[in-house]
């Protein structure tokens, strides 16, 4: 069962909010920020995934369709699978464009840690096409005047499902909320 825990606001920090007329707000329950955070999510279609192999990491952006706290990748290459065969565990951060010259308070972002599942067209098509739907990649296709994805190329998904990850946001309330699985 996901907990939540919230950051501690440090006093001098608690004044500068007060004279910004930020009011930060206190999750009772673990659904209610994950709605909040659901909010964020449906703005934004860019993470940035980092995978590791020995000593060598690699950071991608990435678009991304979310299914509650999971997180899925369509992609047809590139060097993240080969890491994601020797290491499934993953990193990720989503942000929106930030200006701190303008606004300080205005960053929003999140920052998680979990574990990646591949499924490959060819080599898991009932999970890949389960995930697809998921994903409502139809639309998309459908937009592009398509039925179904190419053939030429052997797609895969990368499934993703947070252990961890934490979410700040201050001018909407949200101060450093840490979400566990």
């Amino acid at each position: 069962m996901p907990t939540i825990r919230h950051t501690p606001v440090p006093a001098p920090l608690a004044a500068v909010f007060k004279k910004e007329n930020i009011r930060l707000r206190t999750f009772k329950s673990v659904g209610a920020f994950e709605r909040a955070l659901q909010k964020f999510l449906k703005r934004n279609h860019v993470l940035h995934l980092s995978t590791c192999s020995g000593n060598q990491p690699r950071s991608t952006p990435l678009e991304f369709r979310s299914c509650g706290m999971t997180f899925y990748i369509l992609s047809e290459g590139g060097g993240k699978f080969e890491n994601l065969r020797k290491n499934h565990r993953v990193s990720f951060s989503i942000a929106e464009p930030y200006n701190s010259e303008e606004d300080y308070w205005s960053y929003k972002g999140v920052q998680a840690f979990g574990t990646a599942r591949v499924y490959s067209r060819k080599e898991n098509p009932k999970e890949f096409h389960e995930a697809l739907k998921k994903m409502k990649i139809g639309k998309v296709l459908k937009r592009l005047g398509m039925k179904e994805l190419p053939a030429a190329f052997n797609y895969r998904i990368i499934e993703i499902t947070p252990d961890r990850l934490k979410y700040g946001n201050p001018r909407e309330g949200i101060y450093w909320v840490h979400w566990q699985k």
